[in-house]
């Protein structure tokens, strides 16, 4: 770009009103402005200072961004802040008390260890939304606070002992709640306290008829005001376990309790305000969850504002004969199903005996050796909208027997398990992520691939014995940013090439090598490179106190740059992963030409995070 070019820019730029550029920013992440905007001008920077409404992400966050971030921004300019494990150095450099405007806060794959960090969580007084891992991090959370929004997005075994976390916290502020596993209980004391409740995604596991009929008889005095509700549910005993053994022989002695839809219609009834519904039943559900014709007596008796239902149902039956596709299908054809304004299209899959709702529950993937025969199932769906099911799957592995390609259009995630790709026929130019899974591949064959037809792809993965000879030194791309290579150690000729040659702007690898010196070389080799994961098979234990030191005595790049962290996995010592300063990749072919790019950020998260 011309110097008068640049100007104009800025010019521009600097007329606007600063208002203007504050409600630019609330769209952006805190490392994005300041890569996009820092040092144009004296106008914008002192914006950029003056600024108090930064949204931080060091989720994947390349070393050097997260350093501008800790570098230009205050704490107390951060409204919300997503941290994961590698970055909750970020709280050893900042207490946390220092984070008075703070109203929302992921905590992302934070290993343990790590947990004596958030000991303070307490002091985030204006803490209203809160994304976790486990109910762990409740502990340190003061119990006055009172919190509009809780994610808790995984399950521990051991928040079975932690139900009382939650019992402890005000619940008459929450206004949306995602937990992936409660018990009927908390589900009671949930919507018995929570008033104001208006989102709710929960997953119950019921283990005995007793909790069964306990979730469906649960009383309130008033409807609830929820109006989106996402429940996934489960039964399992040991009797569902022996029942399904015995079924083998054609006969059962003991039956199990079902999922009826009964159960729905009474725990239901009692939310009319439902805008969107979604239902999963993954085990136990009874046949008369496939009743078209009742479904619709209650939703139009009980849910009258609902726009968006969608439901799968696992059925528990012994008989699959027992089920006709288009007998069960027949009654989801009414008016009611197929409102032009908001269809409910459901299929059914005799075999595995699952009704679902699509393209929403519709499969995103083919798995080879599987055909896309066993993606698509009869459905509702008119003929001329079966494109949707097609453009639905987003990632295929491609063996000899999948057929008529064509169709896909929309395929991000593509793995090889052949040696030739007719690109004339599929449509690879949205492939944003290439598993090879054959040796056959020479890597010349590979790289022409990508450049002719691959123009958006980003992440590589090398996952066989491929060789690495017979490169001419024309080759390389520029476009792969993310390698992996876990089969590196026995790739033929893998001593020989340079890999930052080939892949000049990787920021991310992981890959498996020999000895700890081959990753000194590829440290060096590869000057974009950011975070490094490296299984070494032949690691010297005497090595693992003394690494840091020892690869800043070796590396030619960390001796000049000591600004680096480094960490050996404590049940997997051959595992090292280093997250450093690499140099900025320039704009290339494939950042210009792509078609689609993510979100600078999901633009509704903002006001999801700060109700």
């Amino acid at each position: 770009m011309s110097r008068a070019m640049h100007s104009e820019k800025l010019f521009v730029l600097d007329l606007l009103p600063v208002e203007i550029l504050h409600d630019i920013f609330a769209y952006l992440w805190a490392h994005e402005i300041l890569y996009s905007f820092h040092k144009i001008s004296h106008k914008i920077d002192s914006i950029i200072t003056n600024h108090r409404n930064y949204h931080v992400n060091f989720r994947s966050i390349l070393k050097q961004h997260f350093d501008n971030v800790c570098k230009h921004i205050q704490p107390k300019q951060i409204i919300s802040l997503i941290l994961s494990d590698h970055t909750v150095i970020y709280f050893s450099l900042f207490p946390i008390e220092q984070f008075t405007c703070l109203r929302a806060l992921t905590l992302s794959d934070i290993q343990e260890n790590h947990h004596a960090l958030f000991a303070n969580l307490n002091q985030l007084k204006r803490i209203i939304a809160l994304e976790i891992d486990t109910l762990s991090y409740l502990e340190f959370i003061e119990p006055t606070i009172q919190l509009k929004r809780l994610i808790v997005t995984k399950y521990s075994e051991a928040d079975y002992y932690r139900e009382s976390l939650l019992s402890s916290l005000i619940l008459s502020n929450l206004r949306s709640l995602s937990l992936p596993c409660c018990s009927y209980h908390q589900l009671r004391q949930i919507l018995s306290q929570a008033s104001k409740l208006s989102s709710l995604t929960i997953s119950l596991s019921i283990s005995d008829c007793t909790g069964i009929d306990y979730f469906a008889e649960q009383r309130q005095d008033m409807p609830l005001t929820l109006t989106h509700l996402s429940l996934s549910m489960h039964t399992f005993s040991k009797w569902m376990i022996i029942e399904k053994y015995y079924s083998l022989f054609g006969y059962v002695l003991f039956s199990a309790r079902t999922i009826s839809r009964l159960l729905f219609e009474r725990f239901l009834a009692r939310m009319p305000r439902l805008q969107q519904l979604e239902l999963n039943v993954t085990s136990g559900g009874n046949s008369n969850l496939l009743d078209g014709q009742q479904w619709e007596k209650f939703i139009i008796e009980h849910l009258p504002l609902l726009l968006i239902f969608n439901f799968k149902f696992k059925i528990l039956n012994i008989d699959q004969h027992k089920y006709d596709a288009n007998d069960i299908l027949v009654h989801f054809r009414s008016k009611l199903w197929l409102d032009a304004n908001r269809p409910w299209y459901a299929a059914f899959d005799s075999i595995n005996l699952i009704l679902y709702t699509i393209p929403y529950f519709a499969s995103q993937i083919i798995k080879y050796p599987h055909n896309d025969r066993d993606a698509f199932h009869p459905s509702t769906l008119p003929n001329e909208k079966q494109t949707i099911l097609y453009d639905r799957i987003n990632e295929i592995e491609l063996g000899p027997d999948c057929k008529l390609l064509s169709r896909y259009r929309c395929v991000k995630k593509l793995t090889l398990y052949i040696s030739n790709l007719d690109t004339t026929t599929f449509d690879v130019s949205r492939v944003e992520y290439l598993c090879i899974k054959t040796a056959a591949w020479s890597l010349k064959k590979l790289f022409d691939l990508i450049k002719r037809s691959m123009t958006n792809l980003y992440h590589l993965n090398i996952d066989c014995n491929l060789s690495w000879t017979k490169m001419t030194n024309t080759d390389h791309l520029q476009q792969i940013y993310v390698l992996n290579l876990p089969q590196f150690n026995t790739s033929p000729g893998n001593d020989q090439i340079e890999l930052g040659y080939l892949f000049p702007y990787v920021e991310r690898l992981t890959i498996t090598i020999d000895a700890c010196q081959q990753m000194i070389r590829l440290i060096d080799q590869m000057k974009c490179l950011s975070y490094g994961s490296f299984h070494v098979i032949n690691m010297e234990p005497s090595l693992a106190d003394s690494l840091r030191q020892w690869v800043i005595d070796r590396s030619s790049r960390l001796k000049i740059n000591e600004n680096f962290t480094l960490k050996i996995n404590p049940d997997q010592q051959c595992w090292i992963h280093i997250w450093m300063v690499g140099d900025y990749k320039p704009l290339t072919e494939v950042d210009m030409q792509a078609e689609e790019k993510p979100p600078l950020r999901f633009i509704c998260s903002r006001y999801c995070c700060l109700l």
